[in-house]
């Protein structure tokens, strides 16, 4: 009797309930695999007791055995000898690659490619250096590969500055800058600065605090182009020589072309040349005057205590005159200077004096006040003021001193001052007409004394307006401007005397 379809589906059921991998290939796998693990995991145990015992009893055997039957002298030797001539061999040397240039060897290191990174660094190094592309010509650079002693394997920046040396074209050295400017190069950094101290040592001395350089001084260290070596001489002139640059000084109270030309040592036409279109005759306070286009390399700034005697200044003790003017005096009696020990502190820059600071003063004399009697008179327009001004307008033409004139060369006692027929002349200063007419040479002649030993000549004029005796103002008008007496054309001659003697008018006029 057949089983209804029902009844065959609950059988299965049944069936998976008791068993529920039974019907699955994968899972009857699975369970068959995780049964034998514990089993191989016990075999494989088994297998190496059983081989560490065959193991144990194999060394016995041999180890009775070599008791038994010593072995002979040569054999123990020959075997000693085959396992140690290779172990030392081979600590002895080892496989390398030597880099040759132009057939001479420069260094051996362990690769050929590092052989090839030392040759591209120093290609590197010479182009950073000569500023251009640099490669090395590749007939002349070879490599050797095979066993070297492991002594003369070295690394690559061995073989960098060897191939270096060989080609010389760049040095490792020291390269001394100011303010940024390449000075040279040398290779003794010591010897560089040695040299920065020798230019301090002239301003040494038992008193100085504090020396420096007012430049920013720099040593740099590196490869340079082995042709920019110098020798230390070289760099010293360099140094003690002068670069583009420019001095200038600004124009103080009282001063005067000349002067300022002499405190620097040039003539007033060397200082004119430095300053074309500026107008000598006509300076000003807070002018500013080109004394040099040159400037040293290096300034070297100084501060030291300075002990010495200084002197106290006296006092003025005046004394009213009604029988002198407003604003002249005379001295009665000499006022003395007082003295005292004195402590400073003084900066120079270059040997020149820029600060002084008293650090302590102590007294040794009083000062003696002077005594001058003061005028209270009144003083009339025509009185002198001291002090001198120009003339009248026009161009410096001629200057005091030796000239060349008339085809031949003659003493000239002031300066010529050129303008058109008419142009006004003035007094240079208060005083009174000793001369007004006609004076050989001269042509028509002004002459001013100033009551103080001053005299001015006013010559060569068209007409005079000023008779002698005449008691003048500073500025008022004596004469207008003409080409009489022995001239070239119209032009004022301008002099200076004092007590007699004939001075530049340059150094009187503002």
């Amino acid at each position: 009797m057949e089983k209804k379809p029902n009844q065959e589906r609950e059988a299965r059921r049944h069936r998976r309930e008791k068993f529920p991998e039974s019907n699955r290939f994968w899972r009857q796998i699975r369970i068959l695999m995780g049964a034998q693990v514990p089993m191989l995991g016990a075999m494989g145990r088994n297998w190496r007791l059983a081989l560490r015992g065959r193991l144990a009893a194999g060394w016995n055997k041999f180890r009775s055995a070599f008791e038994r039957k010593r072995l002979p002298a040569p054999v123990f030797l020959a075997a000693a000898a085959l396992i140690t001539v290779p172990a030392v061999f081979f600590s002895l040397f080892t496989w390398g690659t030597t880099v040759l240039y132009d057939g001479q060897a420069v260094g051996t290191v362990a690769t050929a490619s590092a052989a090839d990174t030392a040759v591209a660094e120093v290609e590197q190094e010479v182009s950073g250096v000569l500023g251009d592309s640099f490669t090395l010509d590749e007939s002349l650079v070879s490599y050797s590969s095979g066993l070297v002693s492991r002594r003369s394997v070295v690394d690559t920046a061995a073989v960098e500055s060897n191939l270096s040396d060989e080609l010389n074209l760049t040095t490792y050295a020291y390269s001394l800058y100011v303010d940024g400017e390449y000075i040279g190069s040398n290779e003794n950094k010591d010897a560089l600065e040695a040299l920065l101290d020798q230019i301090k040592a002239p301003y040494l001395n038992e008193n100085t605090q504090s020396i420096e350089f007012l430049e920013d001084i720099e040593i740099r260290e590196g490869y340079v182009a082995t042709e920019d070596l110098c020798n230390l001489g070289d760099i010293v002139l360099k140094l003690n020589s002068t670069k583009s640059g420019e001095v200038v000084y600004t124009v103080q109270a009282g001063d005067v072309w000349g002067r300022i030309a002499n405190s620097y040592g040039m003539t007033t036409s060397e200082l004119a040349e430095l300053n074309p279109g500026f107008d000598v005759n006509k300076i000003q306070i807070g002018d500013e005057i080109l004394i040099s286009n040159a400037v040293p390399y290096l300034t070297v700034q100084v501060t030291q205590y300075e002990y010495y005697e200084a002197q106290i200044p006296y006092d003025i003790e005046y004394i009213d005159d009604a029988s002198m003017w407003e604003g002249d005096t005379s001295v009665v009696s000499k006022g003395v200077y007082g003295t005292a020990d004195t402590t400073a502190l003084v900066t120079y820059i270059n040997s020149e004096e820029i600060e002084r600071t008293i650090v302590s003063q102590v007294t040794t004399s009083e000062p003696v006040s002077e005594v001058q009697k003061r005028g209270t008179m009144e003083r009339p327009t025509w009185a002198p003021t001291g002090s001198f001004r120009w003339p009248t307008n026009g161009s410096l033409t001629s200057r005091y001193g030796s000239r060349y004139i008339f085809g031949g060369s003659d003493w000239h006692a002031g300066i010529d001052i050129a303008n058109s027929v008419g142009t006004d002349i003035v007094a240079a200063d208060g005083g009174i007409v000793t001369y007004a007419g006609w004076m050989s040479g001269y042509g028509y002649l002004v002459r001013i004394d100033h009551q103080n030993g001053y005299e001015t000549y006013y010559g060569h004029n068209s007409k005079l307006l000023v008779s002698v005796g005449d008691k003048v103002f500073k500025g008022q008008h004596i004469a207008e401007m003409g080409a009489t007496g022995r001239v070239t054309g119209p032009h004022c001659h301008f002099e200076v005397r004092y007590n007699g003697e004939t001075k530049n008018p340059l150094n009187y006029l503002p």
